[in-house]
């Protein structure tokens, strides 16, 4: 293997990771769930119930969401 091809190995190997970084970020954007209320506000706080393994999360209209 001569220099050349190593050097164009390596980058392209850092542009391979450099995509999938900037592609996961992205993935990460599109998928997230911050809102839980029906009219699209997050939610003020969250109460956990580690016994049934669900969340209730309380709206600032008094609405209980559980997930």
């Amino acid at each position: 293997m001569s220099r050349r091809q190593k050097k164009l190995f390596y980058i392209g190997f850092a542009l391979a990771i450099v995509v999938l970084f900037c592609g996961g970020i992205l993935v990460g954007y599109v998928q997230r769930n911050s809102k839980l209320c029906p009219d699209g506000k997050p939610a003020v706080s969250q109460e956990d119930d580690p016994m049934l393994g669900h969340t209730d999360y309380l709206c600032h209209n008094g609405v209980v969401v559980t997930k």
